[in-house]
């Protein structure tokens, strides 16, 4: 377990799934960042001015807005036009990261899944094997 402030600092970068009745934010990556608290805020806030870089195609193909929401968080809006076969005017779709500065302060590994008692795995039953 690790526990108080000797815990690492990480920049978190959640996106925006949007579905067609809600949108969910999911944890897509967790960047460990060497160094302190400091050296944490600086990555996260180089990674919301640069995010749109590392998208497929390059930063070229996409427009982007980057707020700072607190002293340890980011909301990124990444906007790219488009054309549909026989429009008469392009699309734009945006999708939102989230990215924010903060330090581990417990962890636990995770336990190994046990099989259930008396239940056969799928291959020894297709086999006809106990």
């Amino acid at each position: 377990m690790i526990g108080g402030p000797g815990g690492g600092w990480y920049v978190l970068v959640e996106r925006m799934s949007a579905g067609h009745s809600d949108s969910t934010w999911s944890l897509d990556e967790k960047l460990h960042v060497d160094g302190g608290r400091e050296q944490a805020l600086s990555r996260a806030e180089e990674l919301s001015l640069s995010y749109a870089d590392d998208q497929p195609g390059g930063g070229a193909l996409y427009g982007y807005l980057s707020f700072r929401t607190s002293e340890t968080s980011w909301l990124v809006e990444l906007s790219r036009e488009f054309w549909f076969e026989g429009r008469d005017e392009p699309r734009t779709a945006t999708k939102h990261v989230r990215i924010s500065v903060a330090q581990l302060v417990g962890s636990r590994e995770t336990p190994p899944a046990e099989p259930p008692a008396g239940k056969k795995g799928i291959l020894r039953r297709a086999l006809g094997r106990d």
